[in-house]
């Protein structure tokens, strides 16, 4: 399975984690671990909280495997359940409101076909610009770009994953991206002036 992986793959996943398959427990860590880190460490800026707080929700799914509820997107569950964990846990630890959470500098990827498509120099040189202007962007509207866009989330998944509405969600991605556009548009024309 790669890390794509299908509706009843993640099904079939997921149940053999709940009835104790320490090779499916193995797979599920091996394939989300590493991409719930990066969403974590986006989100909190703390690599010990965040790694903390990932372990922690890896050992709670393993010692409550029985009693987890049936799910069919993985990725989904474990977004979810860890940004839950890190605000309940900055929220704690610094007693701040939840919404002054980081999302700053967020690592965003442009996926290797498309520098294929443009040419390596302009894509570099795009991707540098769409970076930078994405960090631009407000906080939210970063983490909503981030879940839908790169992680491939839904609407309404990304809604509840950050606890919003879903028509904050359309709302907050329609000015994002109309943002982004225009700031991007503004930056490649002042690269092709040079």
């Amino acid at each position: 399975m790669n890390n794509r992986l299908t509706t009843s793959e993640h099904v079939q996943l997921w149940e053999a984690c709940r009835t104790g398959s320490r090779d499916a427990f193995s797979q599920l860590y091996d394939l989300f671990a590493s991409d719930l880190y990066r969403y974590g460490y986006n989100l909190v800026r703390n690599k010990p909280l965040v790694e903390d707080c990932l372990h922690e929700l890896f050992l709670h799914i393993y010692e409550n495997r029985h009693r987890l509820g049936a799910t069919d997107n993985i990725r989904f569950y474990l977004y979810r359940a860890l940004r839950r964990r890190l605000l309940d846990t900055v929220n704690r630890l610094t007693k701040l409101s939840s919404e002054e959470y980081q999302f700053n500098q967020a690592d965003f990827f442009i996926l290797p076909y498309e520098q294929v498509l443009v040419g390596q120099e302009l894509a570099k040189q795009q991707s540098l610009v769409i970076q930078v202007e994405l960090n631009k962007l407000p906080k939210r509207q970063k983490e909503i770009l981030y879940l839908v866009y790169m992680k491939g989330l839904t609407y309404q998944q990304a809604a509840e994953v950050m606890d919003i509405t879903l028509k904050t969600v359309y709302n907050t991605l329609n000015v994002a991206l109309t943002s982004l556009r225009t700031y991007v548009r503004k930056s490649l024309q002042k690269l092709e002036a040079l």
